[in-house]
């Protein structure tokens, strides 16, 4: 309680210097506790993500770098895979699933008489809920049969089920493909699945609506050796077993070694070599604005030396009538450095404050438009964030806070009396 009166007493006498202060070290623990959560919140979202099925996803497609005239490689691409391959990949023992999943952009849907656009449609294999690990609100994803005879039949994202049908039930709902005036194909909602990790799009597209493997419209396609037909598909996506991917795609590229073209050949890509981009991403931009964070708390560690100093000033007959009494150094050190600690507490709070109502919003921002556009919700103010940043604010206000105090204690109580 004495130090929270002398303090106050500081701030009453220099209102403005103590104000400008505070605010220097709540500035400082702001953006240190944003850069701080910022990496936090973006490495815990990765490291859940990669527990699952960091080690476990890749797709292949069969494709071919060539090198540009002007410098650089361009990969070119061509869809020579077909449905009949993922059983050929069964036979490998370190694939646990293979399913093919193509998106769209967006589809015009029609449902109960009104029209809506609906960005990311998609279809897929039956082993791809498996494979992903979808999580399924209500209803059940669909089938090898339905698969096999192209059912009329959709799941929908929990959000895109929250828009379309709130507070219902929307098992049994049907949904139209098309658009109003047109010839409109129905099908039955069975399934509602919990949107899945957005860091998961640095690899896969998300889906909003997922339809059985052809339901859709039927994919591009290609000849087979007894004269019919059957559709082509660019990529097959595998999921290994655990820490098997490797082992994986290798089994891939000779179990699917008729599939290549000319000069092109099966290759694999890794889920987890496209997270690693998003983690560099993330290092660069904390390195870079923890600079800035570093300056910031250590302009305000200085406003603290400096306040402390004047305050020192301005107390020398006090702190001489002190040590005349019987004050030893010590008390008057602890004295100066807990006044400095009350300056730095009341600064990191009020940037925790602040970076708790704006961290959510700033640290999406930052990700948006650094790193990927539709990362939407990284995540707030990080509770180990607020620890550290209130921590290193007060650990620079103690040392900042040293040489007032050291200062203070070395006065020669005549001294400090006569000078006063």
């Amino acid at each position: 309680m004495e130090t929270l009166k002398f303090t106050g007493r500081i701030i009453a006498k220099r209102p403005l210097r103590s104000l400008l202060t505070i605010l220097q070290m709540g500035m400082g623990v702001w953006i240190v506790a944003l850069i701080l959560s910022l990496n936090l919140q973006a490495t815990g979202s990765l490291d859940s993500v990669n527990q699952t099925l960091g080690s476990t996803l890749a797709k292949i497609s069969i494709s071919q770098q060539e090198e540009m005239p002007g410098g650089g490689m361009m990969i070119n691409s061509t869809s020579n895979l077909r449905l009949s391959d993922l059983a050929r990949l069964e036979q490998s023992e370190y694939i646990d699933a293979a399913f093919i999943f193509e998106n769209q952009w967006e589809r015009n849907i029609v449902v109960e008489g009104v029209a809506y656009r609906v960005q990311n449609p998609a279809e897929a294999t039956a082993d791809y809920a498996r494979a992903m690990d979808l999580e399924l609100v209500e209803g059940h994803f669909f089938t090898d049969f339905d698969e096999e005879q192209r059912s009329k039949v959709v799941l929908i994202s929990e959000t895109i089920a929250s828009q379309l049908f709130p507070n219902q039930s929307v098992l049994g709902k049907t949904i139209h493909l098309g658009d109003l005036g047109e010839a409109l194909v129905g099908y039955e909602v069975i399934g509602v699945f919990k949107p899945q990790s957005q860091l998961l799009e640095f690899f896969l597209s998300s889906a909003n609506l997922i339809f059985p493997l052809g339901a859709m419209q039927p994919g591009w396609m290609g000849e087979m050796a007894s004269g019919e037909y059957e559709s082509l598909y660019h990529e097959i996506i595998l999921k290994a077993k655990p820490d098997k991917v490797y082992e994986a795609v290798a089994d891939a590229q000779v179990l699917l070694a008729d599939r290549s073209m000319d000069a092109m050949e099966i290759r694999g890509e890794y889920f987890q070599d496209s997270t690693r981009f998003f983690s560099d991403q993330i290092r660069t931009i904390t390195l870079f604005l923890g600079a800035f964070a570093f300056i910031a708390i250590l302009i305000s560690a200085i406003g603290i030396l400096s306040i402390m100093l004047v305050s020192v000033i301005e107390r020398t007959r006090e702190i001489g009538l002190r040590k005349a009494l019987g004050a030893s150094k010590a008390v008057i050190i602890r004295q100066i450095l807990n006044e400095s600690f009350v300056f730095s507490a009341l600064g990191s709070l009020l940037g925790l404050l602040v970076a708790y109502l704006t961290a959510n919003h700033l640290i999406n921002l930052l990700v948006q438009e650094i790193v990927y556009p539709r990362l939407t919700n990284v995540g707030g103010l990080h509770p180990w964030a607020a620890v550290i940043s209130f921590g290193m604010a007060v650990v620079m206000g103690q040392i900042f806070g040293l040489y007032p105090a050291w200062q203070a204690a070395r006065m020669a109580p005549v001294d400090a009396l006569r000078d006063s």
